[in-house]
C-alpha cells in the first residue's frame, strides 16, 4: 500500500512540474483559458516588462521547488497574504488551502521525530504536493486574472511567489567567470589573412584539435596587437574554435602579437593565455617562406605527438607485463 502511495506522489510531482512549466512559459499577450476545481478563467494581458527582481522575490519563487519547509512556507505565505488583504479568492479554494496548512503544520513537525512512520511521511508528501499544486495552478491562474483586472499589482504577484506572465530568467544564479587559460595557434594564409585556432591550454598541446574548449564556455576574445606601435589592430569575440581573421590594410611585412581568453560571459574580465607572434608576408616570396616554415613546425609538432604516444604505449605495456609476472609468481 505504501508503495502505491509513493507511486501516486511521484505521478503528482511529474504532473505539477509540467503544469508549472506551462504556466511559467505563457507569454504576456493573448487570451487563454484554464479549467480546474470549478474555476474557468480567460483573460488578456499586456506584454509584461522584464522587471529587476530583488533577491528576496527570487528566493520566494525558488522555494516552490525547494525543501519541504520551503514549499510549506510558500503555501502558508499565500494563505496569509490572501486572508490579510482580503483578496477575493473563491471561498472553497481558500478553505481547502487553509485545511492543508492546518494539517501539514502538525504533520511536518511529527515527521521530524522518531514517532513518525513511513505512512506519515507519505501522507505529508501527498498533502504538500496537493497544496503546492493548488497554488501553482488555481491560485496562480486566479492571481493573473486579478492582475489583469487591476485588483493585484505586480508587487502582489511577486509577493505571492509567482513570476508575472512573460517574466523569464533572472532566477538562475550567474556562473562564475572562467579562469581556464587559452592557447592560440596562428597560421598565415595570405598577406592579409590569418587562420587562428583558440584551444584550451593543456601542457604540450598541439592546438589543432577537433574540440578544445572548457565545458560550458561559449565565447572567446581574440586580441591582435602590433609589435611596432603597441596598439590593438584586432579585438573580436568568437564562438568558434577555428577562425579566419582579415588583417587591416597596411599590415603586410609587420609583426603582431596574438592572444585569447575564454569568457563565461561577454562582460567578464579576460584572463589571457599564450601570446605567440607572427609576421605577415610582404611579398610572394615571403609568403612561400612563411608557409614552408609553418609546414615544418607542424611536422615537428606531429612528430613530438607521435613520440609522446609511443612512450605512453610502452609505459602501459610495461605495467601490464609487470602485473602478469607478479600474478604468475603468486600462483
Amino acid at each position: 500500500m505504501e508503495n502505491l502511495v509513493e507511486i501516486f506522489v511521484n505521478l503528482v510531482n511529474i504532473v505539477l512540474n509540467h503544469a508549472d512549466m506551462f504556466l511559467s512559459s505563457l507569454s504576456g499577450e493573448g487570451i487563454f483559458g484554464i479549467t480546474g476545481g470549478g474555476i474557468t478563467l480567460a483573460f488578456a494581458l499586456g506584454t509584461a516588462t522584464q522587471s529587476s527582481l530583488t533577491e528576496a522575490v527570487l528566493l520566494g519563487i525558488r522555494k516552490w521547488h525547494g525543501s519541504i519547509d520551503d514549499k510549506f512556507s510558500n503555501v502558508k505565505n499565500v494563505v496569509d497574504l490572501i486572508q490579510t488583504n482580503q483578496w477575493p479568492l473563491p471561498a472553497d479554494l481558500l478553505k481547502e488551502l487553509t485545511g492543508y496548512c492546518s494539517v501539514l503544520q502538525d504533520l511536518i513537525i511529527k515527521c521530524r521525530t522518531t514517532d513518525a512512520s513511513s505512512r506519515d511521511r507519505s501522507h505529508r508528501n501527498m498533502l504538500l504536493q496537493s497544496a503546492v499544486g493548488l497554488c501553482l495552478l488555481q491560485v496562480k491562474t486566479w492571481a493573473y486574472g486579478q492582475y489583469s483586472a487591476g485588483t493585484l499589482t505586480a508587487e502582489d504577484i511577486h509577493n505571492l511567489g509567482f513570476f508575472l506572465p512573460g517574466e523569464v530568467g533572472g532566477h538562475r544564479s550567474r556562473k562564475d567567470p572562467t579562469v581556464v587559460m587559452a592557447e592560440v595557434k596562428v597560421r598565415v594564409i595570405s598577406s592579409d589573412l590569418v587562420h587562428v585556432v583558440v584551444d584550451q591550454s593543456a601542457g604540450e598541446n598541439a592546438a589543432m584539435v577537433e574540440h578544445g574548449w572548457p565545458t560550458g564556455v561559449k565565447n572567446a576574445l581574440i586580441v591582435i596587437t602590433s609589435v611596432d606601435t603597441k596598439t590593438e589592430v584586432i579585438r573580436q569575440m568568437t564562438t568558434r574554435l577555428h577562425n579566419n581573421i582579415q588583417m587591416p590594410e597596411g599590415s603586410q611585412g609587420k609583426q603582431f602579437v596574438i592572444k585569447a581568453a575564454f569568457l563565461q560571459h561577454t562582460g567578464d574580465t579576460p584572463h589571457f593565455g599564450s601570446e605567440p607572434t607572427f609576421t605577415l608576408p610582404l611579398t610572394t616570396e615571403d609568403l612561400i617562406h612563411t608557409t614552408d616554415r609553418q609546414h615544418h613546425e607542424d611536422f615537428e609538432a606531429q612528430l613530438q605527438e607521435v613520440e609522446r604516444h609511443r612512450r605512453e604505449i610502452e609505459r602501459i605495456e610495461a605495467e601490464m607485463n609487470a602485473k602478469k609476472m607478479a600474478s604468475g609468481q603468486s600462483e
